[in-house]
């Protein structure tokens, strides 16, 4: 049963036993610090995303009241428009507050659809009433629909959190990593290092400017993305085998329902039911298998691209470097003298740098998904840690029933 100040109780048949409370909030932190939102029992966009995301929100709306200015306008009537569109924005809070019954200056309890349209389309009229500019308030009208997708992506999916949980995982794993690593590397260098010496890589990368460059690079992301898709699934699939009995109990160990896990299953025969999971929280789960993999491939491609950064800042000389590009420009960004030698940074070395670290990632990324060994220990690992995350929730909703 659940208390009104969130606190969740288990009878165990017959009531002599100790009831036992847990904070459901504890709970439901756990669930988030690990990435998986989507297991906390009636999570809702309304008071459970956008509602958590609101200083954000208000914070993105204060920045655009200077969409209410006009660079062709004098200081003094800037200073007017700024103040005017304050003045319409807090005159909008307050109506909507008054029409929701709530005081006028108060923070909402929950963003529903009124305050979301709000926050769309408000900061998208200052350009039009002070100044009628139509091309600042369509930008503004769209940059808004973007960030409120953004939003509820990172914040109903935990995506800070989720990064986070990766990190620690993958620090758990680092030796098979180290060596799954140690064993990709030598193949990887070789045939990377003779890109990295070759003219026409030196000259395809330097003539890539703006979005053509992050296409290329993108191109990479999507394939990597692409291989780890197809794979996922076939791990979500070893998620059907979930924990019962001693099992269970083991599984809760170290977690906030250790003692409840114990009490349910000492209190029924049948043990903890297990409850099947929606689609939602499989794309949970799945984002969570995703990014567990992510963040290993994104370090390995940061390493690979500033080892040749380095590489290339000592042992690639500027001369070297105007005789492969010819009359292409290496746009120098800085340059300095060690040791009576010149040490250039051109935006042809970061260019190619970063176009062999893409490279090197997307070989990484099917490496580790055609290794079965790598497979067997990593996967293994996060999928036991989501199985852990399956045998609390059933406990966890096990407490929420009447």
């Amino acid at each position: 049963m659940v208390s009104d100040d969130g606190e969740l109780s288990v009878d165990v048949g017959g009531g002599d036993a100790d009831r036992g409370e847990l904070d459901r909030r504890q709970v439901e932190r756990w669930f988030l610090q690990r990435g998986i939102p989507h297991f906390i029992h009636d999570y809702r966009a309304t008071e459970d995303v956008f509602t958590r995301a609101l200083p954000v929100l208000l914070l993105v709306v204060l920045l655009e009241v200077f969409g209410a200015a006009d660079l062709e306008w004098r200081w003094w009537q800037n200073l007017l428009a700024l103040a005017g569109g304050v003045a319409v924005l807090v005159g909008a809070w307050a109506l909507i507050n008054r029409l929701r019954g709530r005081p006028w200056y108060r923070r909402p309890d929950d963003v529903g659809p009124v305050e979301l349209a709000s926050f769309v389309i408000l900061p998208a009229m200052l350009p039009l009433i002070f100044g009628a500019q139509l091309g600042s308030a369509a930008g503004v009208l769209v940059l808004n629909l973007v960030i409120l997708g953004l939003v509820y992506l990172v914040a109903s999916y935990g995506i800070i959190p989720m990064t986070r949980w990766a990190f620690v995982q993958m620090l758990r794993q680092l030796g098979a990593v180290a060596d799954l690593f140690g064993r990709a590397l030598p193949l990887l260098l070789l045939f990377t290092v003779a890109l990295f010496i070759n003219t026409e890589v030196w000259q395809v990368a330097s003539t890539l400017t703006g979005g053509l460059y992050l296409v290329v690079i993108a191109f990479f992301v999507v394939i990597g993305v692409a291989f780890l898709m197809v794979r996922l699934p076939a791990e979500l699939g070893r998620l059907r085998d979930q924990l019962r009995g001693p099992e269970l109990v083991q599984a809760c160990v170290g977690t906030p329902v250790e003692q409840h896990a114990v009490i349910l299953d000492a209190g029924s025969d049948g043990g903890v039911a297990e409850a099947p999971l929606s689609r939602r929280q499989l794309g949970n789960v799945l984002l969570v298998l995703f990014f567990s993999q992510a963040v290993q491939v994104l370090l390995v491609t940061v390493a690979i691209a500033a080892f040749f950064f380095g590489f290339g800042l000592v042992a690639i000389r500027p001369e070297v470097v105007a005789a492969w590009l010819g009359d292409v420009d290496p746009q120098i960004v800085a340059e300095w003298h060690v040791l009576g030698a010149e040490l250039q940074v051109t935006g042809a070395l970061l260019k190619v740098s970063g176009f062999l670290g893409a490279l090197s990632g997307f070989y990484f990324t099917v490496y580790v998904i055609t290794d079965s060994t790598y497979r067997e220990e990593f996967f293994t690992g996060i999928v036991d840690e989501v199985r852990q995350s399956l045998a609390v929730r059933n406990v966890y909703l096990a407490l929420l029933e009447p």
